[in-house]
């Protein structure tokens, strides 16, 4: 048994394509099956399933790959410490961040302050083939198998103008006649608006659509409608002459994904540690 077959291998558990691998690798295709094959007669085990047009991970597979990732990280974390400066992290870090922008962005510059030497990639859409190293997400609907961090709950409050609304308690459906402003469709925000209301039995009139929060805030209070915003992530980002509405018990889940089926680099799980810190202090701020 060998380093490289371990790699091989645990490359191969988590994108389940021997090809894909292969080009990781610049190696041919029947490198990385012959590979999986001497493994599997070594361990007398079958590591994946085959069929005719993909391979998954078996029940024996999935056990020696967490053994196997586990090892390969602590040899990882061994080599740092003696090729690099004490405590230095190094390599590269695919971030996707789908929400709270400003909290993770200020997690990114606390982490870059303390780690120069590591590369930072980030996208606020997905891209197709990307495989990302931590997601920052509010949304129900990333595919994969990732380890969960919860990292904020918030209510959702309704802004507009100051006044425009006196009184304490409303539902979302009190408003179903107005002017809505939100994110493009590409943004969870969006998805949220939309989820909401369709729950309270409207569809919203979304007269505008935004590319960057600072201009959904722009045009509320410019009075050119209302907007579905998150209340502890969005604090303190509105004027004076905003209001935000209690709307009911309609709130959002922001969580931290790591992959499950692949191996978690140093520099990874700090970033993890300085983005949980952050949202933690945020929270804690928001009740104070």
């Amino acid at each position: 048994m060998e380093f490289l077959q371990l790699e091989y291998f645990c490359d191969a558990a988590v994108s389940e394509n021997f090809s894909h691998t292969a080009k990781k690798y610049n190696v041919p295709t029947s490198n990385i099956s012959q590979t999986v094959k001497r493994l599997e007669a070594e361990l007398g085990v079958k590591l994946f399933n085959r069929t005719s047009n993909r391979i998954t991970l078996s029940e024996q597979g999935r056990i020696f790959y967490e053994g196997v990732s586990k090892g390969l990280l602590e040899i990882s974390e061994a080599k740092n410490k003696l090729t690099g400066k004490c405590g230095e992290l190094f390599g590269e870090i695919v971030i996707l961040i789908n929400t709270n922008r400003r909290l993770v962005t200020e997690a990114i510059e606390k982490f870059r302050a303390m780690f120069p030497s590591v590369s930072i990639i980030i996208n606020h859409s997905a891209v197709s083939g990307v495989e990302y190293d931590m997601i920052v997400s509010a949304g129900a609907h990333i595919k994969g198998e990732y380890n969960t961090t919860p990292l904020l709950k918030e209510k959702m409050m309704l802004a507009c103008l100051k006044g425009a609304y006196p009184g304490e308690k409303f539902r979302l459906s009190d408003f179903r006649g107005e002017r809505f402003i939100t994110m493009s469709d590409s943004f969870q925000l969006y998805e949220q608006t939309m989820l909401m209301c369709r729950e309270e039995g409207f569809a919203p009139n979304i007269v505008i659509q935004a590319d960057d929060p600072y201009y959904v805030r722009r045009y509320v209070e410019m009075g050119l409608g209302v907007a579905i915003v998150p209340s502890i992530s969005w604090r303190g980002q509105f004027s004076d002459n905003i209001q935000l509405i209690d709307i009911g018990d309609h709130e959002r889940k922001t969580v931290l994904y790591t992959p499950r089926l692949r191996t978690i680099s140093p520099a990874v799980m700090r970033l993890s540690e300085i983005i949980f810190e952050v949202f933690s202090k945020e929270s804690e701020n928001a009740l104070a």
